[in-house]
């Protein structure tokens, strides 16, 4: 899949996933550019699904997710944005009946980087069950554009959706939006949104600094803290990348 533009053309991998019915799988993608994800599962079907994107901080990068979760099937997400210069992110996920899914996005930003996400997220079918937890740092000049829609349809009765967005700005140039959306076109749902932004806690750091922990190193408490609050099997091996990543931020 390409996409041409004035300046450049992006070549986008694609890559096909499919999660049989009943059957249950992990699994970890690390890419270095554009890349397409194409995420079905069959009813009764559970996944884990790993997807970081860790290309070079010079590259422009397109990321597209499509996840179909069917009946009573679960899903449990997460999307991990660390590199690239100018990212784009877009996710698409829909769920029949009694199907579950946890969409976690863990991004961590610095120098000029970009990241222009937008997430769709479709409740089709009744008692349906998702919770959207967000999670993005910037340093430097770096920037996030965040629209996050929640969409319940008429014959989704019963359904339960959530989404919830924290950002934490680690320098004063430093900028993020997020936009939470939610569509409910019926009555009989529990559903909601909300969106919080902060720069890192002085109440934190002096804790941290009382207990002998230098400001440096709270500073990246903190922050790794903060991104990594998902419990997830294949976590350990995002943390890894992360705190990497955090340990050659300026002032860190």
């Amino acid at each position: 899949m390409k996409r041409a533009d004035a300046s450049s053309t992006l070549v986008m991998k694609a890559k096909e996933i499919s999660i049989a019915r009943g059957s249950e799988k992990a699994l970890m993608l690390k890419t270095t550019s554009s890349a397409a994800y194409s995420i079905s599962l069959s009813d009764g079907a559970k996944a884990e699904i790993v997807i970081v994107n860790d290309a070079p901080a010079n590259e422009d990068v397109e990321m597209k997710v499509e996840a179909k979760i069917g009946k009573n099937a679960s899903l449990r997400l997460i999307g991990c944005q660390l590199g690239g210069k100018e990212t784009k992110n877009e996710v698409r996920i829909s769920q029949k009946a009694g199907s579950r899914c946890e969409h976690f996005e863990v991004a961590l930003l610095s120098g000029s980087q970009h990241l222009i996400a937008r997430t769709n997220h479709l409740h089709c079918e009744p008692k349906s069950f998702s919770r959207s937890s967000f999670r993005y740092a910037a340093a430097g000049s770096a920037r996030v554009d965040v629209q996050g829609n929640v969409e319940i349809a008429q014959k989704a009765a019963g359904a339960d959706a959530h989404f919830v967005a924290k950002s934490l700005l680690l320098s004063r140039e430093a900028v993020v939006k997020v936009v939470p959306m939610l569509s409910v076109k019926t009555g009989e749902v529990a559903a909601g949104h909300g969106a919080a932004m902060a720069p890192v806690s002085a109440d934190e750091l002096f804790y941290l600094e009382s207990r002998g922990i230098d400001g440096k190193e709270g500073k990246r408490m903190i922050l790794a803290g903060f991104l990594m609050e998902v419990e997830a099997k294949q976590m350990e091996k995002v943390r890894e990348l992360v705190e990497k990543k955090i340990g050659g931020l300026d002032g860190f």
